[in-house]
């Protein structure tokens, strides 16, 4: 049925089919329009983040790769001096850490064992009061204990800057598995090497960061394998990064965090392997609401990838767009798109098309001119951050004119790049390019081919400069040279290097004479050339010279070696040699003298030009010398049986009264061999326990009492019976033994007198030489210490006895020992006095308690007026010092009397008891109030 309104022959009202399809295809072109409007705003917006986010990630790897540079160049700061003072390292890493605010410290760690241990933080608390080698109390907490002991310790020794650094001095990074693995593996490649994120000491356990570290060898080394690196390291450099001031500080510094819609996170290595956020800045927010979901779909997202050290890191920057600005024209689309469908859709289908070729090809033609354009930004940094020069020349030019020239030329040549620029290659081998190197790589640049030479040339200042060249052509696509790649490695140090070392190889480095290996060889050509005629050699040694050593000091004993070696040598003719054996022994080889007449008129002549008054250190010095001479073939066949025996005669000069010259005789071979002979017994005395200890009683003068005793050694030899003290002490000292044997000496005399005080004898105090070589060793607080803490015996009841002699070889430091074992409360005299090198001025400052007057002035006070007023005086300048008086060798009463009346204070010599062993003095203490003999004189 119809409706009542309708009419017949009049259509129905409405859209007809064709409206629509013409309407649905006017939604899908609107449609379409605005998927493509989209994706032209989402790549637009990818294009310029990208810009973006590369400029903030070459900022954080630029400020990683200064920050190993920094860590490269305190590191060359060690291999440029072997000796580096605290105040240079200050003076150097300060202004590093200054420039670069996310370094948290410079640190040069020192590798010490656990027997240096002790000494070492004794010197270290000089300058730190506390200081103690130190170690986590957990592995990853910044709270620290002392270190265990452990064979090995790799020490923060030197810390820049030491303000806000303090808990890092003294750390043992040894003691950190982490870390030791990190510093392992750059001690065995010799390169840099960075640690995971750690939490760092600084900051309280609140602060993250890396470590780049550095080995540092052994100055002078060179190693190439991994046990030669690890044999030759002593230490390391390590520079402290906090990451968050790092990337932080980076990016705030160039103004690059103020955007808020970017973030930014770096990620790196922990010590599990574990990547990890070390850094963030800003996050995204998430999406609310359908529409906004639908509109921000996709994040704008940058990840690169770098190294530090060996160690790979990673950078992701991201942003989301504005919600609303970022489809303002998606939304116009859409509106003129349903406004227009029906006008406009074949405009906008072909716009749409052009849109998405324009977008292709933008895409495209963008992205291979990112590739391009980072691949010439890395080629040109690598090329300017070379450490040699590299130039580019022009290879179809006349002259091969220099294209390019990088900062590493200036430095290297002296010319700057500008003025490089433009100049023939030639200009580079100045007056050196007719040389056959140069004419070769003239060749090859001629021929295009690679090549590669040893050329010495000038540098614009005129300083001679040995470079390995490289050439090599870069070809264009038709095989032709277009251009030449010159690489230049300077090689003068190394060259020079190699010439000194062939010279250290002959050569004496202290006064230029032959060495010992060039002796040899001069001697055996001298024998073989003699043609009949003997070949004298001649071993000299300067009487006395140690003297020299021990009162002016190592450096005036060099000097004066200088000027000896040059007038020994300025007196022997041309044909002759001259050599320097070690110390102060010269050899000499005569040739064509016929005698032994002539021969000691020409060792005469340069005994003569010997003894020459020499200045030095405001001194006037005369020295003699001590020869013996051995004669080819007569003494010997070969340069080892005539150096030989020209040694044993020289011995023999010595022994007889110096100063003089002796020909070897088959008997001094006998001679020799006793004292070898001796030497070997006494090598295994001590272990043979051949010595025993004798005590000379000390008796105080007021009391009549016996208040300490001198320990004297004696040598009991199975076979050779026994040995007087004169005989092998010198020779312990010489070999060095006396330093085993005084430690016994010490140790047991310490039991000893402990023992006496347990026995109820009263609180004797005992009194122990010490030799030069004794005092000299570093160890020695330490030894005393130990020895006191082993027997129990209280400091004040130890005694030390000094020579002056051995306090006025460096006086200084000599103090420095004296007052570490006063505040021990070691007691110490000094032993002699008087018969050594007394200056008053160092008596003052010397903290001793006790002078002990020599026995020769003793002897001479009864009956010579002038000693006796000598004692008086060595007494009254000893109680004015407030310092005890010990008289020794005291032998009448006589003596003793006018010593009780000067005021001395104690006395010891045969007139009260002659050395005896433990148990004879023991008995004498028991007695209690000792009186003395008659005479003994």
């Amino acid at each position: 049925m119809r409706s009542a309104s309708a009419s017949p022959g009049v259509p129905e009202r409405g859209l007809s089919r064709a409206a629509v399809g013409t309407c649905l295809l006017g939604l899908v072109l609107t449609s379409l329009l605005c998927g493509a409007v989209r994706k032209m705003e989402y790549d637009r917006a990818q294009a310029e983040f990208d810009q973006r986010a590369v400029v903030r990630v070459a900022a954080v790897t630029r400020a990683f790769a200064e920050a190993t540079d920094a860590a490269r160049a305190v590191n060359l700061f060690f291999r440029a001096s072997s000796d580096i003072t605290r105040a240079e390292f200050d003076a150097f890493a300060q202004p590093l850490v200054a420039r670069h605010g996310y370094m948290q410290a410079m640190i040069f760690q020192r590798f010490v064992g656990d027997a240096e241990r002790a000494a070492f933080e004794a010197r270290r608390r000089a300058f730190w009061p506390g200081f103690e080698i130190r170690e986590r109390i957990k592995t990853g907490e910044p709270a620290l204990t002392r270190a265990g002991v452990r064979w090995r310790y790799l020490v923060n020794d030197y810390v820049a800057p030491i303000v806000g650094n303090e808990v890092a001095f003294g750390y043992d990074a040894w003691s950190n598995p982490p870390q030791r693995v990190d510093t392992q593996r750059a001690i065995d490649t010799g390169e840099p090497a960075a640690s995971p994120i750690i939490t760092l000491l600084q900051g309280g356990g609140a602060r993250h960061g890396i470590l780049i570290i550095l080995p540092v060898y052994r100055p002078g080394t060179q190693p190439l394998a991994t046990p030669e690196r690890r044999a030759a390291v002593v230490g390391a450099t390590e520079v402290v990064i906090d990451v968050a001031q790092l990337v932080g500080g980076t990016l705030e510094a160039v103004r690059l965090l103020d955007d808020d819609t970017f973030a930014l996170s770096l990620r790196g290595p922990d010590a599990l392997g574990n990547v990890v956020t070390a850094y963030q800045h800003g996050s995204l927010a998430k999406p609310e609401g359908w529409w906004e979901r639908l509109l921000d779909g996709m994040n704008l997202r940058h990840v690169e990838e770098f190294e530090i050290a060996g160690s790979p890191w990673q950078v992701v920057v991201e942003e989301q767009p504005p919600a609303l600005g970022a489809h303002m024209a998606e939304l116009v689309a859409m509106v003129l798109g349903l406004i227009l469908s029906f006008a406009a859709a074949g405009l906008v289908q072909q716009r749409v098309a052009r849109t998405r070729r324009i977008e292709a090809l933008v895409e495209q033609r963008t992205a291979a001119l990112e590739r391009a354009t980072g691949s010439l930004r890395l080629y040109e940094r690598a090329m300017e951050a070379s450490a040699n020069p590299i130039l580019l020349v022009d290879a179809e030019q006349p002259g091969y004119p220099i294209e390019y020239a990088n900062p590493a030329c200036e430095r290297t040549f002296g010319y700057p790049a500008r003025e490089l620029a433009g100049q023939p290659l030639k200009l580079l081998a100045g007056l050196d390019a007719d040389q056959p190197a140069v004419e070769e790589l003239r060749r090859a640049l001629h021929g295009q081919r690679e090549e590669h030479a040893l050329v010495t040339a000038h540098t614009r200042d005129g300083v001679e400069l040995i470079s390995d060249v490289y050439v090599a052509p870069v070809r264009r696509a038709d095989g032709k040279a277009g251009h030449f790649v010159v690489t230049v490695y300077d090689v003068t140090t190394a060259k020079r290097y190699e010439a000194e070392l062939e010279r250290h190889a002959h050569y004496d480095t202290l006064t230029g004479l032959a060495n010992r290996s060039l002796l040899s060889d001069r001697i055996e050509r001298a024998i073989a050339n003699a043609g009949g005629m003997p070949v004298w050699t001649v071993l000299l040694d300067f009487d006395h010279f140690k003297l020299i050593n021990d009162t002016l000091g190592r450096r005036a004993g060099d000097e004066a070696l200088r000027m000896l070696a040059a007038r020994i040598n300025g007196a022997l003719r041309p044909v002759d040699t001259a050599a320097r054996v070690g110390g102060d022994d010269f050899v000499l080889v005569l040739v064509g003298v016929a005698d032994e007449r002539q021969a000691a008129a020409r060792i005469q002549q340069v005994r003569e030009a010997v003894a020459e008054p020499i200045h030095l250190a405001g001194q006037r010095l005369v020295l003699s010398c001590s020869a013996g001479v051995a004669a080819f073939p007569a003494d010997g066949l070969d340069a080892d049986n005539l150096v030989k025996h020209a040694e044993i005669a020289m011995y023999r000069a010595k022994s007889i009264g110096r100063n003089g010259v002796q020909f070897y005789a088959p008997h001094m071979n006998a001679q020799a061999f006793d004292r070898l002979a001796l030497e070997s017994a006494l090598r295994h005395a001590l272990q043979d326990d051949q010595f025993e200890l004798h005590f000379q009683p000390q008796v105080d003068l007021a009391t009549g009492c016996v208040v300490g005793n001198e320990a004297l050694i004696r040598w009991r030899h199975p076979l050779l019976g026994t040995v007087r003290p004169d005989r092998f002490i010198a020779l312990a000292e010489e070999t060095g033994l006396i330093v085993p044997i005084g430690a016994w000496v010490l140790r047991t005399a310490c039991r000893q007198n402990r023992r006496w005080q347990r026995a109820g004898l009263g609180p004797l105090r005992i009194a122990v030489n010490l030799s030069a070589r004794q005092f000299a060793e570093p160890d020695l607080v330490d030894t005393v210490a130990q020895v006191l803490r082993e027997t129990g015996l209280a400091p004040g009841s130890l005694e030390i006895e000094l020579t002056e002699s051995m306090m006025m070889a460096d006086a200084d430091a000599a103090i420095r020992t004296m007052e570490c074992l006063k505040r021990m409360g070691v007691k110490l005299s000094i032993d002699d006095f008087g018969t050594g090198y007394s200056s008053l001025q160092y008596l003052k400052r010397l903290p001793v308690d006790v002078l002990k007057i020599d026995r020769s002035f003793v002897q001479d006070i009864v009956g010579n007026p002038d000693g006796a007023a000598l004692v008086d005086a060595i007494i009254s300048l000893a109680h004015g010092l407030r310092m005890q008086v010990i008289a020794e060798g005291v032998e009448t009463i006589e003596q003793l009397d006018y010593l009780r009346g000067c005021g001395c204070d104690e006395v010891q010599g045969h007139v009260y008891s002659r050395p005896q062993t433990a148990t004879r003095v023991e008995a004498l203490l028991r007695a209690g109030r000792v009186e003395p003999a008659a005479s003994t004189a």
